[in-house]
């Protein structure tokens, strides 16, 4: 009996992940070698108080511990996108500038490696230093541009904070009662340029703080899902019998999806 008990006991150190060290948090990658969340942020000192030098007023964004990257991009859409060395709260841009203070890829950044933690089809990582590779961000998502509801997105009312109310007809209410709508839009604050736009920026698709897993709202109901690659939604990409990261995209690429042509889908 004691022996049998030995054995169980052994058996669920070895299969549990706290066991030799195999514990993960949810912040993979960005745990950046233990350092956690003081990688970003910085409790005092802005870009100055993390250590490694830098502007002390980026810590009024957000505690942001790292200094903007004053740079123009070329865009997917042939156009530009200029950031710059400061930003207020309520700027969308602060939400792709931030990443790129990162992920602009020419600044050395001490704990990256420049290539995904994660692999996107079981085998082969992707760059994650998006402005080293010659194409700026031309072949890159379009980030910093609006999202307008109706043609070939879905209907909906965009409200003054940036947030959209979506259309209540039969195949909009499917789709959110069979996937959602994960992604998060920003709004210019009030009487600014641009205000009462929902914009399409970097933390729009990604959420820096789970790799793996989401917390999703499908109809009126919230659900923790398997994610990949910080996306935002239910992204279960390496599961070939799931249509959830194509469904990712279709939350807001309406044209794309299954309802645009009168079907009714649903979620694996």
């Amino acid at each position: 009996m004691k022996r049998t008990l030995f054995i169980l006991l052994a058996l669920v150190v070895v299969a549990s992940p706290f066991a030799l060290g195999q514990f993960q948090d949810i912040l993979g990658p960005h745990n950046v070698n233990g350092h956690g969340c003081a990688s970003c942020h910085t409790p005092h000192g802005g870009g100055a108080g993390n250590g490694i030098g830098g502007d002390p007023s980026t810590g009024v964004n957000y505690l942001w511990g790292r200094s903007f990257i004053a740079t123009t991009y070329t865009t997917f859409d042939g156009g530009s996108m200029t950031t710059t060395a400061s930003y207020a709260d309520t700027d969308p841009l602060f939400h792709t500038a931030a990443c790129l203070s990162c992920h602009d890829g020419n600044v050395a950044i001490v704990g990256m490696s420049g290539q995904s933690f994660e692999t996107v089809d079981g085998t082969n990582k992707v760059s994650t230093y998006l402005n080293k590779d010659g194409y700026s961000l031309a072949n890159d998502h379009p980030v910093h541009v609006a999202y307008n509801p109706g043609g070939y997105n879905w209907p909906g009312t965009v409200n003054p904070d940036g947030t959209i109310t979506w259309g209540t007809d039969a195949m909009s209410t499917n789709f959110i009662n069979v996937y959602g709508h994960p992604v998060r839009f920003y709004s210019v604050a009030s009487g600014g340029a641009g205000a009462g736009s929902a914009y399409v920026e970097c933390s729009t698709c990604h959420n820096p703080h789970s790799m793996n897993l989401a917390k999703v709202k499908i109809g009126t109901t919230s659900y923790i899902k398997p994610s990949h690659m910080f996306v935002r939604g239910w992204y279960d990409s390496l599961n070939t019998a799931s249509n959830s990261a194509t469904q990712f995209c279709r939350s807001c690429h309406y044209s794309k999806s299954n309802e645009y042509v009168g079907v009714a889908s649903v979620t694996n």
